[in-house]
């Protein structure tokens, strides 16, 4: 089955296959991976004639490579080093070259956009839910994957692939000891819970991070590390109070996404909730009504959201 990566303005990446199913993913961008995918497109272009022969000769012969759509080749560099490249059976020299180089320039905007924040957020995950695990390990002092799924109402997998991913930044640290004592654990009610999974809790690195959030610097970079932070505040300062589902809907975004976004913003600080039962048409720009009964949890832009908004177009 052919997969297209396609990668989104959030810097998250999703495969299409034939059923056009997708499925985000967060993108860890590197300068080797760019240089990697740029060595591999020079490679095929340098060795054109070599790599279109490979593929005629797969093409009329039976194999594993017609289940997996895929053909790996060894090639020699430009430099006359020799390389692994596995390539896309149905397209040209050409295509397989484009399709690293068109990767390759996307990446490299995703790292410069990640280079130019500041202070101590670079090591979290660009996804709001990484925000949110912070946010709940700081409330309860350690718990473990499926269970902060459960507490965030998000997927256990994200959550655990999160969890990895913060642990080898320095954000979280593995709880090591046989058990997990109640009193330091708060989301558990036994007096002593057994350690049958992997607990996670903020490091002294999650600790410093989470008192950056609070000043006024870590609440600008905010907007600027969480891909369309900055959209969904600029959207509530200029059109009053809004709910995730018609945001996530207007905006063509995915509604636990924007969900997520909404909490993850609001645990900083730079949106809240709005608390009276009706919202009046002069309060909400976005569809004005003479009166709007509130069903859903609506959330308006903070002083600290509008704030972060004017100092960072400064």
């Amino acid at each position: 089955m052919a997969h297209v990566v396609v990668a989104t303005p959030a810097g998250y990446t999703y495969a299409v296959d034939s059923n056009a199913v997708s499925q985000y993913e967060p993108t860890m961008v590197s300068q080797a991976e760019i240089d990697r995918l740029r060595l591999e497109a020079d490679t095929i272009m340098t060795r054109y004639q070599t790599v279109e022969r490979a593929l005629e000769r797969a093409r009329s012969e039976s194999g594993e490579h017609w289940e997996t759509g895929e053909l790996p080749i060894s090639l020699e560099t430009p430099h006359g080093e020799s390389i692994d490249v596995t390539l896309d059976l149905e397209s040209s020299p050409a295509d397989n070259a484009q399709v690293r180089y068109d990767r390759a320039s996307e990446l490299e905007a995703e790292l410069e956009r990640q280079q130019r924040i500041v202070g101590q957020l670079a090591p979290l995950p660009a996804d709001p839910v990484a925000y949110l695990i912070c946010y709940h390990l700081d409330a309860v002092e350690g718990n473990y994957p499926r269970s902060m799924a459960g507490h965030l109402d998000a997927e256990r997998g994200q959550v655990e692939d999160l969890c990895e991913e913060m642990e080898t930044a320095g954000v979280l640290e593995r709880v090591e000891s046989g058990t997990v004592k109640q009193r330091r654990v708060k989301a558990k009610q036994a007096e002593e819970v057994r350690q049958h999974h992997t607990y996670y809790r903020l490091s002294r690195q999650g600790d410093h991070l989470l008192r950056f959030l609070d000043d006024p610097e870590g609440k600008r970079n905010v907007l600027r590390h969480l891909p369309d932070g900055k959209t969904l505040v600029e959207r509530l300062a200029r059109g009053g109070p809004d709910y995730p589902r018609m945001t996530a809907e207007e905006l063509e975004m995915g509604f636990e996404y924007v969900r997520h976004l909404y909490r993850a913003l609001r645990q900083v600080g730079l949106v809240t909730e709005y608390e009276g039962s009706t919202i009046k048409a002069s309060e909400r720009k976005l569809k004005p009504k003479d009166e709007t009964h509130r069903k859903h949890t609506y959330y308006v832009a903070t002083d600290h959201g509008e704030t972060a908004l004017r100092e960072l177009d400064e």
